[in-house]
């Protein structure tokens, strides 16, 4: 048995997408499923098609019953009628969770490994060597924004095809773009495209010259865009987001010039950016702490902290910051961005003791200084002590939260002491228990929800909005995306 199975139903499900397959394929009208992966590749290859792979699960980790925004897409968007038209121009794949270890070895070619999100959405080049777009999770519902949704992305995927063959032929490297006089004159088309094209169009230019930079020379011709056109916020807000790549350094200080911009769109991507990059030059850690502290906004807030957590990793006042607001946010939610930034520090002996004594004066539901309080942040604050906890850390799970369940009457004990368990366990040094962790994290969500513990003060808000949505996660995955979205919405 699964040391995941003994948690109760409201706390785990157990990850049924995995193994991932396509067996359900070709059941119905519609959308004219590839029924495996391998075929589903060679086909998209043999006609130069752009191949579309849905990964649809029905049940996935952390919720009991059919997943929601899974079924809207596989009962009304892959239905539509739209939909079904724009996908003839595709070769899709339908993976369910019956498969074999010939579609894991396809998703391996293209970089995708470990545990699957359903839903997710999946274009790959018709090379099937590399991935145009990604998009993972769903949060556009069943309606019509969903349609728009699906078409929208379909288009993002064609753009960036289009974008590419117009290139000058070479190398698929991504410094394949021109050199001399002619690579000048192509950077100066792409930025001329960002500033008069919009949607797709503005995106795959600017993803051209991010992913063709070479020794900053297209990420020069960017930046000034940000000082040149300051009015359009529009655009800034397209070349922030597009400056947002793991390691883009010079990229950092411009950035943080918009963390105190008023424009709320701006100083939330702006911060979401900065957590991409990852810069921890001194100038930038100090921009978010200065702008951190007059944000009145809790979810720009929440963006600001877990930027900090990534940029300040080396700052002992960050730490220090970091663990006062994980402690005493004004709400829950606003403790939400402290705690997630806290999970960068891993290796940090004080965040993981600063960790445990913010564990220990919640204290166990039900006790003196539990409660239906902070359920939520309870069961976020458990989550980061896994994932930068050590033996110590294991030894205070057990002996200061799980021993003291003994006495406590309540229909949730035995999955809180599931879940502690695995805590511990993964302080001990099993990585393999996290993903169920952080599902342990998402049904004290659901749990906040259905038992109405806002009236205690709760608040179960997502961390996932648009400023987060549509990023590239291809070369750096932040702390915590979707931990707190259980997917009501859909």
């Amino acid at each position: 048995m699964s040391r995941l199975a003994r948690f109760t139903p409201w706390v785990l499900a157990l990850l049924l997408l995995a193994p991932v397959g396509a067996g359900e394929a070709a059941a119905e009208e519609g959308i004219a499923w590839v029924e495996d992966l391998p075929s589903a590749f060679a086909t998209a290859k043999a006609q130069q098609k752009i191949l579309l792979i849905c990964v649809n699960a029905k049940h996935v980790t952390g919720r009991q019953g059919e997943e929601p925004a899974a079924k809207g897409l596989r009962e009304v968007v892959y239905k539509d009628a739209r939909v079904i038209e724009r996908s003839r121009d595709l070769v899709c794949a339908l993976l369910t969770a019956e498969g074999s270890a010939d579609d894991y070895g396809e998703l391996r070619v293209l970089g995708i490994d470990g545990d699957l999100v359903s839903p997710q959405h999946i274009f790959v080049h018709p090379d099937g060597a590399r991935v145009l777009y990604r998009k993972e999770y769903w949060s556009y519902g069943q309606g019509e924004p969903a349609v728009e949704a699906l078409l929208g992305m379909m288009d993002k995927a064609r753009a960036k095809l289009q974008a590419e063959a117009a290139e000058p032929e070479s190398s698929d490297a991504p410094d394949a773009a021109p050199d001399g006089a002619d690579r000048a004159v192509w950077i100066a088309e792409r930025i001329g495209q960002v500033v008069s094209e919009g949607g797709a169009k503005r995106e795959a230019a600017l993803d051209a010259l991010i992913q063709h930079d070479r020794d900053g020379d297209c990420i020069a011709s960017l930046i000034p865009l940000l000082v040149e056109h300051k009015k359009n916020h529009i655009l800034l807000e397209a070349v922030i987001r597009a400056l947002g790549r793991d390691g883009l350094q010079s990229a950092a200080l411009p950035v943080s010039e918009f963390l105190r911009h008023k424009n709320d769109a701006l100083r939330a991507n702006a911060a979401v950016s900065l957590e991409y990059i990852g810069s921890r030059e001194k100038k930038v850690v100090g921009a978010l702490k200065k702008a951190v502290g007059k944000e009145k906004d809790a979810g720009i807030a929440n963006h600001m902290y877990r930027a900090l957590g990534r940029c300040g990793v080396e700052d002992p006042k960050v730490r220090a910051l970091l663990l006062k607001k994980a402690d005493a946010g004004k709400s829950e939610f606003a403790t939400y961005g402290p705690c997630i930034g806290l999970t960068y520090f891993e290796g940090d002996e004080k965040a993981r003791r600063g960790v445990e004594k913010l564990l220990k004066k919640l204290g166990v539901p039900g006790s003196k200084r539990g409660g239906g309080q902070n359920t939520v942040k309870r069961g976020l604050l458990s989550w980061t002590l896994a994932a930068i906890g050590d033996a110590k850390s294991a030894e205070f799970v057990r002996e200061e939260l799980i021993a003291r369940l003994e006495n406590v009457q309540a229909f949730w004990v035995e999955g809180l002491r599931g879940f502690w368990a695995s805590v511990a366990e993964k302080c001990d040094g099993d990585d393999s228990l996290m993903p169920g962790i952080e599902a342990g994290v998402r049904a004290f969500v659901g749990f906040a929800k259905e038992f109405d513990l806002g009236r205690y003060g709760a608040e179960t808000r997502s961390l996932m909005d648009a400023s987060r949505k549509e990023r590239d996660t291809s070369t750096f995955r932040p702390r915590g995306d979707n931990l707190l979205d259980t997917g009501d919405e859909d």
